[in-house]
């Protein structure tokens, strides 16, 4: 910050020095003392007598035609020391040594558009800007303009397949925590502890680069130690009797689910030794071993090259099995539900067989049962309360074992036979429905079966592989996935691709069902990924993952930490219920096919239970769960006590918060931080008077309103005038919620009530918002509080496409859009890659459009695409 300064000093100072007319030579002076990367090459020429100087131009003598040397010499001398430099194709300048003041030139065009030149003219450099004046300051607008910037969306159409990253990036502490919830059900919240090492970049968690600490790995450690020590005493992943059988188990079943694909031999002997040295210990310590393995705690989506994916098989049309990886087992046998014994109890239900109340499902196997044998099934329960389905193995009537289905996702359930040989019947039996009160008999807890695997030593014929669904005609037709793939093309293997898809859509590792899919071909198409991708966003864990998306797209999970002592009712109970009214009305609009994402912000209701509804004083009848109600005032994600609370400060609300915030989340407007830093010596001599205006009205008034003070605090700063005078101070016109959420009261068609400090005093909800598809954009909005603000956007393109920007970079953690990325991030975007993932992004967008303006068909068309398989 002081070398920005002190260079802008020393330009000042040698211009009064030598005078205006010799401003050019002045800036060239200084060439080589720190405030320029530059003494020599292109920065010299501005030193002789055809570089721009101040004075040689009016603004209105534009330069001919552009000369790309000079304008970028003339941004070395007079811009590079504060902004740095612009890489070969970026929009985003580097900032100087210390990472400040980066320009975005995007931004910048977008927030100016054709007053660009006359604000440089105007105020650069920062503190001296009579040094670039006229054919100066065209000269550099030209610059800028000549990078290229993306609009919402540059794709030409033109563009190959677009590649994501090879990566390999620890999970985040949320995917840590429902991995463990999903493999071994364990009902602590061990990823708090790992929390604070999350990293964030454009919104949401973002764990690239992300490395692990001593510290961190110190923690992972100690919950691995309580997690195994709570799964043996829990039965978890299974009981263990038998060290030789359970290590079988272990490495077969447990550790490919852990892994989220193939395990290696060596593994396997390593596992199977702990078993073999330590029978009454092994389990535990290979859980706590498997816990912290990067196997487990990363996600690994690396590819092979694609000569190699084709050698081995992968995605080939019609393939039934992955050749390039094997299972661990073969089953000798598979049935599923339309092949289970006619005297099996329930019925088919989807896919599954439904046993909703005490019965059971009869299987007869060709194959002949070698001793011993197994069977695996593919099983998930419903309950009520506590009471879960209890799923009891019987071979030719004698049982071997009892386990308790206790998940909604479907899970393999494995029972080993040993005494048997030869022909055998199968009956797996669900005798605990007990009509838990105030249910009746068959309604309290249901099984729900999908599929029964024979395993033996012996084998068996083959099972009938199933048809491979029909080709989409895309490029499926046309000869398989691979044939999209540039040549230099890494091309996830089919586990990791399951991988991919299971934590960008769920968060969390692999079902049963997806890894299966990923064992046997069957995400060989478009069509195949399409199927596992909409079961997937439609399962509990696929809500839960949309539900995080909206929470942190508008930056609501900061709602935990907000404390307003002075407002006792404001609850963990109540902040909860906050979030998840934004959330459930969210999900309202992603999975109701009636419902267009337009209603998520211009719909007449919201979404309360009696929580909230007592909180914000709405009469009726309420219970614990959420129900659609029609209220005044309310209702999406910034009409909302969650939004309004977040953006606000203990002891009063935060107009310019509510503005930025509602510009940046709704519309994905680039708003530039504050660039008082390099405000000169003037800002804080302005900061003392605009104080001082504050407290003189105070005293002749009272009690300023929230809007009124900040209003007076801004006027009148150079620095901040650029914002706030368009693009800040005219928004504040939701000044209709307190700082807690809560509807002020009314005091007239567009004003209301505010307490401050105890005081009464009245502030106005008018509000205009200049530019919705860009800050530069020349459509205006009038409005009259934060629902009527949403309203009106509910009828724009605009929160369309914001919603595209943002859930491209919630499933990709990648961007379209250069000012998408962090000022803290340098990553830049080819424009081949800029191209590429606008297409990826357009064609969401289409399909976004065709469902009716559907967010659900728009992340799976994203989801679907064909940069999560090819890495570059």
């Amino acid at each position: 910050m002081w070398q920005q300064r002190r260079c802008v000093g020393m330009l000042a100072r040698e211009q009064r020095r030598r005078g205006a007319a010799l401003a050019g030579m002045a800036a060239a002076a200084l060439l080589g003392s720190g405030c320029s990367p530059s003494a020599s090459g292109e920065g010299a020429r501005l030193a002789g007598a055809d570089g721009p100087t101040a004075g040689a131009g009016s603004a209105s003598d534009a330069p001919g035609d552009f000369d790309g040397e000079l304008g970028l010499a003339t941004w070395k001398q007079l811009c590079a020391s504060c902004h740095g430099d612009f890489a070969p194709g970026s929009t985003l300048s580097s900032g100087n040594m210390n990472g400040d003041f980066r320009l975005d030139a995007s931004a910048a065009i977008e927030r100016h558009g054709d007053g660009l030149e006359g604000y440089i003219e105007a105020a650069m450099p920062m503190g001296s800007p009579e040094l670039c004046t006229g054919t100066c300051a065209e000269l550099l607008g030209a610059y800028l303009r000549s990078l290229n910037p993306p609009g919402a969306l540059s794709c030409s159409g033109e563009s190959g397949p677009a590649m994501g990253a090879r990566q390999v990036v620890l999970l985040s502490s949320r995917e840590y925590q429902n991995a463990l919830e999903d493999l071994l059900d364990v009902p602590t919240d061990y990823g708090e502890g790992v929390a604070n090492h999350d990293g964030r970049r454009g919104g949401f968690v973002d764990m690239t680069g992300q490395l692990v600490s001593s510290t961190l790995l110190d923690s992972y450690r100690r919950n691995a130690e309580a997690v195994a020590a709570w799964a043996l005493q829990n039965g978890r992943p299974f009981a263990c009797d038998d060290a030789s059988a359970c290590a079988n188990r272990f490495v077969d079943e447990f550790l490919p689910r852990a892994f989220r694909g193939p395990v290696s031999d060596a593994q396997k002997d390593a596992y199977r030794k702990l078993f073999a040295d330590y029978p009454d210990e092994a389990l535990e310590l290979s859980l706590r071993a498997a816990l912290t393995s990067p196997m487990f705690l990363y996600r690994i989506e690396v590819g092979v090259e694609l000569e190699q994916a084709r050698a081995a098989g992968y995605y080939d049309p019609g393939a039934t099995k992955d050749t390039g990886i094997a299972p661990a087992e073969a089953a000798s046998e598979i049935h599923s539900p339309s092949q289970f014994a006619a005297e099996s109890n329930g019925y088919l239900n989807g896919e599954a067989w439904m046993l909703d109340q005490n019965g059971r499902i009869v299987v007869a196997f060709n194959t002949p049962f070698s001793d011993p044998s197994s069977v695996e099934v593919m099983a998930r329960g419903e309950n009520h309360g506590e009471t879960w389905p209890e799923m009891i193995f019987r071979v030719n009537g004698s049982e071997f074992g009892r386990q308790r289905v206790d998940s909604l996702e479907l899970r393999s359930h494995r029972f080993d036979i040993t005494g048997i040989e030869g022909a055998a019947r199968v009956e797996i039996a669900f005798e605990n429905d007990s009509g838990v009160p105030p249910y009746g008999s068959g309604e309290d807890a249901n099984l729900l079966i999908e599929e029964v695997r024979l395993f033996t030593e012996a084998g068996g014929p083959t099972p009938t592989p199933e048809p491979a669904p029909a080709p989409t005609p895309s490029s499926d037709a046309a000869g398989g996935l691979l044939d999209e793939a540039d040549s230099d093309a890494f091309v996830l293997t089919p586990f990791e691709l399951a991988s991919a898809l299971a934590f960008r859509v769920t968060g969390s590792t692999p079902d049963q069902q997806l890894l299966e899919a990923a064992r046997t071909g069957r995400l060989a198409s478009r069509a195949n990924i399409r199927a596992q991708v909409e079961r997937l966003i439609d399962s509990p864990r696929g809500r839960a993952q949309m539900a995080r998306f909206v929470t942190r797209w508008f930056r609501l999970d900061e709602l935990q930490q907000v404390s307003r002592p002075e407002v006792p009712e404001l609850t963990a109970e109540v902040k909860a219920a906050m979030l998840e009214e934004v959330a459930t009305h969210f999900l309202h609009v992603f999975y109701d096919e009636s419902v267009a994402y337009s209603e998520f912000f211009g719909g007449d209701y919201t979404f309360l239970n009696a929580t909230l509804a007592q909180f914000y004083g709405i009469p009726g009848q309420f219970g614990d769960s959420f129900q659609q109600t029609q209220v005044e005032g309310r209702g999406g994600p910034l009409a909302s006590g969650a939004f309004m609370t977040v953006n606000a400060h203990a002891d009063r609300t935060a107009p310019i918060l509510r503005a930025v915030r509602a510009r940046q989340t709704a519309l994905c407007h680039y708003i530039d931080p504050p660039n008082s830093p390099i405000a000169g010596d003037d800002i804080d001599a302005q900061r003392a008077a605009a104080q001082q205006r504050v407290t003189e009205r105070e005293q002749t008034e009272g009690t300023l309103s929230s809007r009124e003070f900040y209003f007076l605090y801004t006027d009148g700063i150079d620095a901040c005038a650029g914002c706030h005078e368009r693009i800040i101070n005219p928004m504040f016109g939701m000044e209709d919620f307190d700082n807690v959420g809560r509807l002020r009261q009314s005091a007239g068609a567009t004003t209301v009530i505010e307490m401050v400090h105890g005081a009464e005093t009245l502030v106005s909800t008018e509000g205009t918002l200049h530019g919705v598809t860009s800050t530069s954009d020349p459509t205006t909005l009038e409005y009259a509080g934060a629902k009527d603000l949403s309203n009106q956007l509910a009828d724009t393109d605009a929160i369309g496409h914001c919603l595209a920007r943002k859930a491209f970079r919630f499933l990709t953690d990648l961007t379209y859009v250069d000012r998408d990325l962090d000022a803290t991030h340098q990553e830049v975007l080819t424009a081949a890659q800029r191209n590429a993932y606008s297409c990826v992004a357009a064609r969401a967008l289409q399909a976004y459009e065709a469902g009716g303006q559907s967010p659900r068909a728009l992340f799976i068309e994203l989801a679907t695409d064909s940069m999560l398989l090819f890495r570059r």
